[in-house]
């Protein structure tokens, strides 16, 4: 797979959650997660064209040339319940992805797990414009925290992170698909008690994406709470993953 890093346990799996990492992000952001769940829930994270592994592709800047290819690759995964799970960027991305499988295979994932992100299509858009110039990423990335201070102040690693990271909030900022139906599954929303990026009342427009079935959680921790609490995300992804591990059996078909 060109567009997925599988770290599940082959037939051990029950149900697989597909992770979408924040803008600036890759994949690897993921990978202990597979360590760290039972082994009935296996971990895949999706390496957009230009991060991580991919970092000689060019970088999409566009949601239409994102979504084609990773929706064919994400479909294989629907041979067991799927659940996709996404951290800001990464959300967004993944809700499109849920409504790009609908259109494609009419097969919509389980559920979607939302976290620091607002919903995608409240109103008014959120604009992302003055983050695209040089500068403007360069606040965004401060502005976001989770970045030690020492690696905002190397031009090395700037030189590396920002091109990347402007390119995703180019894709953010660019037009989306004109398919604004609810996702026909439960959505659960994950904020950062002290996230100053994500708008509460925004936040709670993810109800209106859900198929009625919505929850919110809240960590004590700021944007990047996924990977600074790490354990007690992992706690909650595994009680609300409870219904598809449970429910009644899918049928594998056989090759």
């Amino acid at each position: 797979m060109t567009w997925l890093r599988d770290w599940s346990h082959g037939e051990e799996t029950a149900v697989r959650v597909l992770c979408l990492p924040p803008a600036g992000a890759a994949a690897h952001v993921y990978r202990s997660w597979a360590g760290l769940l039972p082994r009935e829930i296996g971990v895949v994270a999706v390496e957009l064209p230009g991060h991580g592994s991919r970092l000689g592709e060019p970088l999409p800047t566009t949601m239409e040339a994102v979504l084609g290819p990773l929706c064919e690759e994400a479909s294989a995964l629907t041979d067991r319940p799927l659940a996709v799970f996404g951290h800001s960027m990464g959300a967004t991305l993944g809700a499109e992805l849920c409504r790009a499988m609908r259109r494609e295979t009419g097969r919509t994932p389980q559920m979607l797990i939302a976290a620091a992100c607002e919903a995608p299509r409240a109103l008014p858009r959120k604009d992302y414009t003055p983050w695209l110039t040089g500068q403007g990423t360069l606040d965004f990335l401060t502005r976001m925290g989770g970045t030690p201070r020492e690696l905002l102040a190397n031009d090395e690693y700037l030189d590396m992170i920002l091109p990347v990271l402007r390119a995703d909030l180019t894709l953010l900022a660019g037009p989306r698909p004109e398919d604004d139906r609810p996702l026909d599954c439960p959505v659960r929303v994950y904020l950062g008690e002290h996230d100053t990026g994500v708008q509460p009342h925004r936040a709670a427009a993810w109800e209106a994406e859900s198929n009625g079935d919505h929850a919110v959680h809240t960590f004590p921790a700021g944007h990047f709470f996924v990977q600074e609490r790490t354990h007690d995300v992992l706690a909650r992804l595994r009680a609300d993953l409870t219904p598809l591990l449970h429910g009644p059996p899918v049928a594998v078909p056989q090759t």
